[in-house]
């Protein structure tokens, strides 16, 4: 097996208390809202903390995410993709570390390392990795508009 990383970062509107909320607690409910043409559902199987099964359907398929780490104080919120349409023959899982740290201009500074465990001696093209860095940045994007648009969620 080998490991491929990536990391990124990007800027959020949103403060860090609330993304985290968001990403980590209310996933179920904020996801399918986020990005409804590509999220039918989402679920929690536990309370949200490690150990937990986060389900979610998608328009073509599903991904299973359990939460590894949740650390509410520093907004560090990890966890692991091991079964689900992401997974392929290449793929034996995939393990997403968030780091939110306070802007001081407002906002947040969204850090995010991807753990890729390749199967064997399987390899990843830089395309496969650059395209679902943009994934990954996408479904941030899309729950930071839906914060951003719907001002009373908390």
């Amino acid at each position: 097996m080998g490991i491929v990383t990536t990391e990124r970062e990007q800027v959020c509107a949103v403060a860090p208390a609330r993304l985290f909320k968001a990403m980590a607690f209310d996933f179920g409910n904020v996801l399918p809202k986020a990005i409804p043409n590509l999220v039918k559902s989402a679920e929690i199987i536990g309370d949200g903390g490690p150990g937990s099964i986060k389900k979610i359907v998608l328009a073509n398929g599903y991904v299973n995410q359990k939460v590894d780490v949740v650390d509410e104080e520093k907004y560090v919120y990890h966890y692991t993709v091991d079964e689900g349409s992401l997974i392929s023959e290449t793929l034996e899982k995939v393990c997403y570390e968030y780091k939110l740290e306070a802007n001081p201009k407002g906002g947040c500074m969204i850090k995010c390392t991807v753990k890729y465990h390749t199967k064997g001696d399987a390899q990843l093209t830089d395309e496969f990795l650059k395209v679902n860095n943009e994934i990954s940045a996408g479904f941030t994007k899309a729950v930071e508009d839906y914060l951003l648009a719907n001002p009373d969620y908390n």
